[in-house]
């Protein structure tokens, strides 16, 4: 009955928690800043700067929102906001907010 009075977009953010619960990866909520982590989320954003070739992207699992940086690349034609991905990699803070350089990735 309580999912009749949530918003789209709550509902949205508990299929993610829901979906990384399932796949046993942490979520960006429970991640600890310098450690190793695997977390899955939808691309809700995507940047190129192709003068300092850097592609990054805002990736969403529900709980938070973690910005990964991939260094000498401005563009991956296969990562478009929309899009489920697992990425695996260190987290960094940087001005509080999660990061990931140059993660690793698989498309779902």
């Amino acid at each position: 009955m309580r999912k009749l009075f949530l918003s789209h977009e709550e509902l949205e953010n508990e299929e993610l928690r829901e979906q990384s619960e399932v796949a046993g990866v942490q979520t960006v909520a429970s991640a600890e800043p310098r450690s190793r982590v695997q977390l899955r989320g939808t691309i809700v954003s995507l940047t190129s700067d192709a003068k300092n070739g850097w592609l990054e992207a805002e990736v969403n699992d529900g709980t938070g929102t973690v910005r990964l940086v991939w260094m000498g690349r401005s563009h991956m034609q296969c990562l478009i906001p929309g899009r489920h991905v697992q990425v695996e990699g260190r987290l960094a803070l940087e001005d509080g907010v999660p990061v990931i350089y140059n993660p690793d990735f698989e498309l779902l």
